[in-house]
C-alpha cells in the first residue's frame, strides 16, 4: 500500500503536436486502461475526489486521489481478480483505499462502475521529474496530452511551460483525464 503526494501539469495537445513530442523523445507507448467508480451521487466527484482500478502489464492498482496540500494525495492497493468482481458488485474492498474514502466522506459508500478509459501512454524521466504523454480514448472521444510530475507544482509548472515553448507548442489548458471522462460518458 502506498500513498504519495502528486504534483503535475498538464497540457491538451494537437494530434500534429502529440506526433511531434513524441517523435521527439522516441519512446514507446504502452497501453494502461482505467475504470473509473464513483457514487451514484458523485460524492466522491463533490469531494474532487477521483477513484479509480488501472490495468497495466497483468496487474489492478486500485487508486482513490484526493486534494492535498497543493496536489493530489494519491492512495494506492493492488487488486486481486475476487477484489475486482466486489467492486463490481458495488462494494468496496478492505485496505488503505477504503480507509482513505471513509476518511474523506465519514462512510463507505456503495459505488458505481462509470466506464472505461485506455491511454496509450508514453513516459520518460525529465529535468528531475517524470514527463508523459498521452494518447486517450474513451466515451466515443479520443485526445492528446503532456504532463509533467514534478517535485512541487511551481517545479512541474515551470518544466512544462519552458519545454512547450521549447517545442513551439500552445499550452491549452487540461482538465484530469476523469473530469473529461465524465463530461463525456455522463449525462
Amino acid at each position: 500500500m502506498a500513498k504519495e503526494i502528486e504534483y503535475e501539469a498538464k497540457s491538451m495537445l494537437s494530434e500534429a503536436a502529440y506526433r511531434q513530442l513524441t517523435e521527439k523523445f522516441g519512446t514507446k507507448a504502452e497501453k494502461q486502461q482505467n475504470d473509473y467508480y464513483d457514487t451514484a451521487d458523485f460524492t466522491l466527484k463533490s469531494a474532487g475526489a477521483a477513484l479509480r482500478v488501472r490495468r497495466k502489464k497483468g496487474s489492478s492498482v486500485f487508486t482513490l486521489k484526493a486534494p492535498a496540500n497543493g496536489g493530489l494525495l494519491e492512495t494506492h492497493q493492488p487488486l486481486t481478480k475476487s477484489d475486482e468482481q466486489l467492486l463490481l458488485s458495488g462494494a468496496l474492498p478492505e485496505g488503505e483505499v477504503q480507509s482513505a474514502i471513509k476518511e474523506l466522506i465519514g462512510t463507505i459508500p456503495t459505488i458505481r462502475h462509470f466506464g472505461s478509459l485506455t491511454t496509450y501512454r508514453m513516459e520518460v524521466p525529465y529535468k528531475g521529474g517524470v514527463l508523459c504523454l498521452d494518447h486517450s480514448v474513451y466515451a466515443g472521444t479520443e485526445d492528446y496530452e503532456i504532463e509533467y510530475e514534478g517535485q512541487s507544482l511551481e517545479h512541474a509548472e515551470s518544466i512544462l511551460t519552458q519545454l512547450l515553448a521549447e517545442a513551439d507548442v500552445p499550452f491549452v489548458p487540461a482538465k484530469n483525464k476523469v473530469a473529461r471522462f465524465y463530461e463525456q460518458a455522463t449525462p
